[in-house]
C-alpha cells in the first residue's frame, strides 16, 4: 500500500472578488474540526469551494487522459474548466484597480505551501515553499496545457507540480483526482460508491488499482488502458470509412441499369455486420444474467440455511410450549391429539373412530380417554418467543419463493438468448456460405469491373480494422493481467477497510453495514458494494436519497481514514438538503466521527429549518466550529436582506459558535 499526504489546509485570502463586496480582502483561518459556510441562496457558497479547489490544483477538471486521434496520433491532455468561471461570478458594477485573486496556504508531509492564484485570468502567480520563492515564467493555465511537454518545464505551474509530486507521494494528476472525486462532494451529489465509470470518473477503479500497490504497476495499468483506448478508436475510424464507401457503392449500384452483385454484397455484408453487434448484446446480456443469478442463488443458500434452523428452533418451541401448556399430562398426549385430528383413528387401538374425533374437536380441553378437565399452564412469555419464531419463518420461506421465482425468471430470459443466439448464428453462417458463393462467382467473371478498387479499398480497411481490434483486446488483457494482481493487494486489506466503512455508515443508518468486494452486476472486475442489513445494494437506487448520500460520505471518509497519514480536508455542499428529521443527528454524528483523526471538514449549508447544523454547534465532542460568514461578506438579494427569519437563524448559530469557543 502506498504511502501519500494531502494538503493540510491552514488559511485562505480572497481579494477583491466582487462577488463578495463586503469581503474585498477576506481571509480565514480553517479549523481542524467543523468549517461551516453559511449563506442563502446565490451568495456564493459553492463558488468559495471551487476557489479552494483552484486554488490547490488550478482549474482542472479531469487529469490527464487520452483524448481523441488526430493524423493517427494519439493526444492527451487534461480536461479545464471554463476559463471565464470566476469572472462571470463577479459584480461588474465594482470598478476595481487590480485583478481578484486568492491566496492560500496549507501543509505537505510538513512542508508549508503559500500559493497565489489569478481568479480573472486562471494565472499561477506565485508559490512559496517553506518560505522559498520558487522562480518560473507565469502562463494562462489554458495555454500552458496546450505546451509539448518539453515546453512547460520553464513555467511556474510545471514547477509546483513536481514539488508537490515529491513531497505527496502522488503525480500531480492524482492529487486532482483526489480533490475533485474523492475530497469534494458537490451539490450534484454525485456518488462514487457505485459509479462504474458510465457517468462519470470509475474512482473505485482509479483509487484501488492505483493505490494498494506499487506506482510503477500502475502506471503500466493506465497506460495499457490508454492504448486500449487508442487501438479501440483506431477501430472505429475504420469502420466508419468502410461504411462511406459502402455508402458510394450503394448508390452506384442503385444507378447502375444491369444491376450487379454489387447491391447483393453490400446488403449481406449489412446483415451481418448487425447480426454481430445483436449476438454481442445477447452474450453482454447473458452474463448478466448470470451475474444477478449467482447473487440471488447465494442469497438463497444463506435464506434456506437459515430456514433450516428457524425450522428447528420453531419445533423445540412448539415442543416446550406442548410441554408447558399441558405439563401435567401423558408426554405424548400432544402426539396422541394430532393421531386423532388427522388420521380419525383412536391412538390406542389404531382403529376408525369418528366419534372421538368430533369429541375432541368439541371439548378440546378435556382428556380424550376419561373427559375430565385438563388443567392448563399458560407461559405468554413462551408464546411469545414462538409466535416470534413462526413469523420469522413465514417471512423467510416467501423470500425464499421469492428469490426462487427471481432466479426461473432469469434462466427462462437466458433460454430464450441462447435460442436467439444460435438462430442468428446459423442465419449468420448461411450468410458468409451465399457471400463467398457471389464473390467467387464475381471474381470468375470476365466482364471488366471498374469498382474493384472500391472492393479492394475496403478489404485494406478491414484488415487494418481487425489488427487494431487485436491490438486493443491484447491491451485489454495485459490491463486485466495487472488488475489481478492488483486485486490481490485489494483482498489483503478488505476486511480492514469494511470495518472502517462500518463504523461511519451503522452510525447513520442504525443497522449492521459491511463491505463486499466481488465481480456482481455484470462488471467483470471486482469492486466493493455496500452490505447494508444483510443485503447487497447493488444499485444507489435501492436505498432512499438521504441514505445513499450518508452511505456515500461513509465511504469515501472511510478511503480518506484509511490512507490517513496527516489531516487533510472534506467538502461537502449542503447535506442537510436531502435528510428527514430522524437522520439529522445522525448525519452530524457520522461527520464528528470523522473529525476524530484530526481533520477539517468544510460544509457549506442554506439557512434553513434544518437541526442538521445546530447538531453540530452543539456536538459535545470537543470538535471545534467555525464559520465562514457568507451572509456578512456576500451581496444579498432584497428579500435575504429584509428577512427576520434567516438573520435570526444565522445569528443564533453564530452565537452558539462565538460561546462555545469562549
Amino acid at each position: 500500500m502506498r504511502k501519500i499526504y494531502l494538503p493540510e489546509l491552514t488559511s485562505i485570502r480572497i481579494q477583491n472578488f466582487t462577488l463578495y463586496p463586503n469581503g474585498l480582502n477576506y481571509e480565514y483561518n480553517f479549523v481542524k474540526g467543523v468549517n461551516l459556510i453559511l449563506g442563502g441562496n446565490g451568495m456564493g457558497k459553492t463558488t468559495f469551494v471551487n476557489i479552494i479547489k483552484y486554488a490547490i490544483i488550478g482549474h482542472y477538471k479531469k487529469p490527464f487522459d487520452y483524448t481523441r486521434t488526430y493524423k493517427e496520433r494519439m493526444i492527451e491532455k487534461r480536461l479545464v474548466y471554463p476559463m471565464n468561471y470566476f469572472k462571470n461570478r463577479m459584480d461588474s458594477q465594482i470598478a476595481l484597480d487590480e485583478s481578484a485573486r486568492v491566496r492560500i496556504k496549507f501543509y505537505i508531509n510538513s512542508k508549508e505551501f503559500v500559493i497565489e492564484r489569478d481568479l480573472e485570468n486562471i494565472i499561477l502567480c506565485s508559490c512559496f515553499i517553506d518560505g522559498e520563492n520558487v522562480d518560473g515564467k507565469l502562463i494562462n493555465q489554458l495555454k500552458y496545457e496546450n505546451l509539448d511537454e518539453d515546453e512547460k518545464k520553464s513555467y511556474l505551474q510545471y514547477k509546483y507540480e513536481k514539488i508537490i509530486e515529491k513531497h505527496s507521494g502522488l503525480q500531480f494528476d492524482d492529487l486532482i483526482f483526489f480533490v475533485n472525486e474523492i475530497l469534494f462532494f458537490g451539490e450534484d451529489h454525485k456518488t462514487i460508491l457505485w459509479n462504474d465509470g458510465l457517468t462519470g470518473a470509475d474512482v473505485q477503479n482509479e483509487l484501488f488499482n492505483k493505490y494498494f500497490n506499487s506506482p510503477e504497476l500502475d502506471r503500466e495499468r493506465q497506460e495499457a488502458q490508454r492504448q486500449a483506448k487508442y487501438f479501440d478508436s483506431l477501430a472505429r475510424h475504420r469502420s466508419e470509412d468502410i461504411r462511406a464507401i459502402r455508402k458510394v457503392l450503394d448508390k452506384i449500384s442503385n444507378k447502375d441499369q444491369h444491376p450487379s452483385s454489387i447491391s447483393e454484397i453490400l446488403k449481406i455484408k449489412s446483415e451481418i455486420e448487425k447480426i454481430d453487434n445483436r449476438l454481442s448484446i445477447i452474450q453482454a446480456s447473458r452474463i448478466n444474467n448470470d451475474q444477478h443469478i449467482s447473487i440471488i442463488q447465494n442469497d438463497l443458500n444463506g435464506l434456506v440455511i437459515k430456514s433450516n434452523d428457524l425450522e428447528n428452533r420453531k419445533n423445540k418451541a412448539e415442543a416446550e410450549l406442548a410441554s408447558k401448556t399441558w405439563e401435567s399430562l401423558h408426554p405424548q398426549y400432544d402426539i396422541f391429539i394430532k393421531n386423532i385430528k388427522n388420521n380419525h383413528i383412536c391412538p390406542i387401538c389404531n382403529k376408525p373412530n369418528e366419534a372421538l374425533f368430533s369429541e375432541v374437536l368439541e371439548e378440546s380441553n378435556h382428556c380424550f380417554a376419561c373427559g375430565m378437565e385438563l388443567e392448563e399452564i399458560k407461559d405468554e412469555n413462551l408464546k411469545q418467543i414462538y409466535r416470534e419464531i413462526s413469523e420469522e419463518y413465514k417471512n423467510i420461506h416467501t423470500q425464499i419463493q421469492n428469490n426462487q421465482k427471481e432466479i426461473k425468471g432469469y434462466d427462462d430470459s437466458n433460454t430464450s438468448l441462447d435460442n436467439e443466439f444460435r438462430e442468428l448464428d446459423l442465419k449468420k453462417r448461411n450468410l458468409q456460405t451465399k457471400l463467398r458463393a457471389i464473390e467467387f462467382s464475381k471474381s470468375k467473371s470476365n466482364a471488366p469491373n471498374d469498382l474493384q478498387a472500391f472492393f479492394d479499398e475496403i478489404e485494406r480497411l478491414e484488415g487494418e480494422k481487425e489488427l487494431n481490434q487485436n491490438k486493443s483486446k491484447h491491451e485489454i488483457a495485459k490491463a486485466d493481467k495487472i488488475s489481478q494482481e492488483i486485486e490481490y493487494q485489494i483482498t489483503q486489506n478488505v476486511t480492514k477497510f469494511s470495518a472502517l466503512f462500518s463504523s461511519f455508515a451503522e452510525n447513520f443508518l442504525g443497522v449492521k453495514c459491511s463491505l463486499t468486494f466481488d465481480s456482481l452486476n455484470g462488471n467483470p472486475n471486482r469492486r466493493f458494494y455496500p452490505v447494508i442489513d444483510g443485503r447487497i445494494r447493488l444499485l444507489e437506487e435501492e436505498l432512499s436519497e438521504s441514505q445513499r448520500f450518508f452511505i456515500d460520505h461513509s465511504f469515501r471518509m472511510s478511503i480518506l481514514s484509511f490512507f490517513y497519514t496527516t489531516p487533510t480536508f472534506y467538502i461537502v455542499e449542503t447535506p442537510d438538503s436531502s435528510l428527514d428529521i430522524s437522520y439529522e443527528k445522525n448525519a452530524a454524528t457520522v461527520f464528528l466521527k470523522f473529525l476524530k483523526q484530526p481533520n477539517s471538514l468544510i460544509i457549506t449549508s442554506n439557512l434553513n429549518n434544518s437541526l442538521f447544523v445546530n447538531y453540530i454547534a452543539d456536538n459535545e465532542d470537543n470538535v471545534e466550529v467555525s464559520i465562514i460568514e457568507l451572509l456578512d461578506i456576500a451581496k444579498q438579494s432584497t428579500i435575504q436582506n429584509t428577512s427576520i427569519t434567516l438573520l435570526d437563524m444565522y445569528n443564533s448559530i453564530k452565537n452558539k459558535i462565538i460561546q462555545k469557543i469562549k
